[in-house]
């Protein structure tokens, strides 16, 4: 790491540690943590939300940008916008992370692991994104072993309301999105849509075994590797009675993206694409009587996707269906239990052969949420949950997990949970075309944390193991199963708080160490992270901002081998003036520092690059 880039960091760190000044946290809310509304002081799980307004102010863009600049999430991508990306919450990867929209699943049962993809997925009608960390599978079921990411959508506020953004900047990138909402007592609605086109850079570069290694892709002559998203968005509510209430929800996601051939200069192609069309649908009744908060909800999800290469085509397609009834029962002040059942089947068809696998699983849970007066110090809150999965595709499988929350004195509180997860093989692990192996059991997992802090300073210990773990073989060209344990340990450390009226700011630590059953550390997982955002308001009109992170020694390969793809600092900058009460006007930079590195070995990240936008809303 260079002297200018620790200093970098150290300053940063430095600058939070020594800040004495007052910051109270607004009231927000988390869902996914216990499956129903809770404010986030009252979860006991370690759960980072990132609200609307972060998301507007730093003018991030997809679901996987967010997630990188202001969700402390270690990340890599295969290219720019639009390529495949991955995700670690401590050192857990995309398949061990269930993602919801609404509620509704969005890990995909015809990619690669069925894992969701989160660069496809547009932000301009998000109202907050919630992390939740460490095993949910006794609240959400499968392949929720590692967190569970819940996105929620805008909800419609009283009156008529619209919104609209347009953005232009390098890479001929195009942004436009418009959004319209109306609420009365008995009715509410809103729907919109967003487009976004740029033509991108190369996503293949050399890697570092090559002599180029260094030179970007337009200074070798590289074709761009472009992408186009359209997504659009609607959903309805009907209050029947005071008590009872019908939802709707529909949205659609059509991308395209051009991608190379392999990693590396050799593997610039110019006809690979991926052809996405995924449709999202709900359809819910809630009843609120007395002590009850009950829900009947069906939700559908089906992904439709081709593949177009050099001389090759494959096209795949797939659902995830789900029936859930949930009823949450108060029966004592500030306590509940959730009762529920579930029935949810998964489909992929290879539309060349006509070849569909299936699976169904019914699901049993239980949640009971208390918060006690136990202590003259502070509350007392603990959660308990227990969910009973039988799938006809595999052995059945039991999860629990469970959590308690003190508070010590004033916001100072200490915390711990311990869950326990699985991970179904999936459809392309079992059976698909590449490498597939009937024989895979479920994985099992643990995973425990351990938290003091307030509302402005966290230090969390967390251990996460992994039995069974499925991983691809590169030697043979398959899915194995390891007969040991994989863990993972490690720390964070988070500081966030606002000066004078003025300054807001926010540092995050991770330390991580990884080792699967061999002993060797698992692949693309960094060391050392820091993750670094301020904001300053000059005006109460005008603002400009800075994120940056440090990612640490992190290989390309397991057990330390293959590329060193870390060491690096990225920063990013951005201003927004508000005109009047309708209008904003932003600029921002990527990159600022042009810094020149690779998340995986053989393929492009973005150059330093400029966008302005206009944000109208009324």
């Amino acid at each position: 790491m260079k002297k200018r880039e620790l200093s970098f960091v150290a300053a940063m760190v430095a600058t939070a540690l020594c800040a004495d000044n007052q910051y109270t946290l607004e009231k927000i809310d988390v869902v996914a943590s216990q499956g129903t509304t809770l404010e986030k002081k009252d979860v006991t799980d370690s759960v980072i939300v990132i609200t609307k307004e972060a998301i507007e102010e730093s003018r991030v863009t997809t679901l996987a940008d967010a997630l990188s600049r202001l969700g402390n999430i270690a990340m890599t991508q295969s290219g720019g916008a639009g390529q495949n990306a991955s995700m670690f919450v401590r050192g857990m990867d995309n398949k061990r992370t269930v993602v919801l929209i609404d509620g509704i699943r969005y890990n995909d049962p015809t990619a690669v692991s069925s894992v969701a993809q989160f660069e496809h997925i547009m932000l301009s009608n998000v109202e907050r994104i919630e992390i939740i960390k460490g095993a949910q599978s006794g609240v959400w079921g499968a392949d929720a072993s590692g967190a569970v990411i819940n996105i929620v959508t805008t909800k419609a506020a009283k009156g008529l309301h619209g919104a609209a953004n347009v953005e232009y900047g390098s890479f001929e990138t195009k942004k436009s999105a418009l959004e319209a909402s109306y609420k009365e007592e008995g009715f509410d609605f809103s729907a919109g849509g967003s487009y976004y086109k740029t033509e991108g850079f190369s996503a293949t570069e050399p890697k570092q075994s090559e002599a180029n290694y260094g030179k970007r892709g337009d200074e070798l002559g590289l074709e761009d590797d472009g992408y186009k998203n359209k997504t659009a968005y609607a959903k309805a509510g009907f209050n029947l009675d005071a008590n009872n209430r019908l939802e709707f929800g529909v949205q659609t996601i059509d991308a395209l993206a051009a991608f190379d051939a392999s990693s590396g200069a050799s593997g610039d192609s110019s006809v690979p694409q991926s052809d996405i069309h995924n449709h999202f649908y709900t359809l819910a009744y809630k009843l609120k009587s007395g002590i009850h908060d009950a829900t009947l909800s069906y939700n559908r999800s089906t992904f439709d996707r081709v593949l177009d290469g050099n001389g090759w085509s494959a096209a795949y397609k797939g659902f995830i269906d789900e029936v859930k009834v949930q009823d949450s029962i108060s029966y004592m002040k500030e306590s509940f239990l959730r009762l529920g059942a579930s029935y949810g089947e998964f489909a992929q068809e290879n539309v060349a052969t006509g070849d569909e696998k299936k699976y169904s699983s019914k699901a049993l849970f239980a949640t009971n949420y208390n918060k006690l007066a136990l202590f003259s110090s502070g509350e007392t809150i603990v959660t308990e949950s227990l969910r009973f999965d039988d799938y006809d595709s595999v052995k059945n499988s039991l999860t629990g997990k469970f959590g308690v929350k003190q508070y010590l004195k004033d916001d100072i509180y200490l915390s711990t949970n311990i869950g326990t997860g699985f991970n179904v093989p999936t459809l392309d692990e079992l059976y698909g075309a590449w490498g597939s192996n009937p024989n895979l059991e479920p994985e099992k997992s643990l995973t425990m944390d351990i938290t003091l802090g307030d509302d402005k300073l966290y230090a969390t210990l967390f251990q996460n193991q992994i039995r069974n773990m499925i991983e691809y073989d590169m030697n043979t060209w398959s899915y194995v199963q390891s007969s040991g344990e994989s863990k993972f340990r490690g720390v964070e450390v988070g500081y966030k708080d606002y000066l004078a009226q003025k300054l807001g700011f926010e540092v995050a630590y991770t330390y991580l160490r990884t080792k699967n059953p061999d002993g060797g550390t698992l692949a693309r997982r960094p060391k050392h992270q820091v993750d670094a955002k301020a904001s300053y308001y000059i005006t109460d009109d005008i603002d400009i901002g800075i994120n940056a992170h440090y990612i640490g020694e992190r290989y390309d390969s397991a057990a330390d081998s293959g590329a060193q793809t870390g060491k690096y600092i990225v920063a990013n900058f951005v201003a927004n003036a508000q005109l009047n009460r309708y209008a904003t006007i932003y600029g921002k930079i990527d990159n600022i520092t042009d810094k020149y590195y690779q998340s995986v070995d053989g393929y492009a990240t973005a150059k330093r690059s400029f966008f302005v936008g206009l944000h109208l809303k009324y």
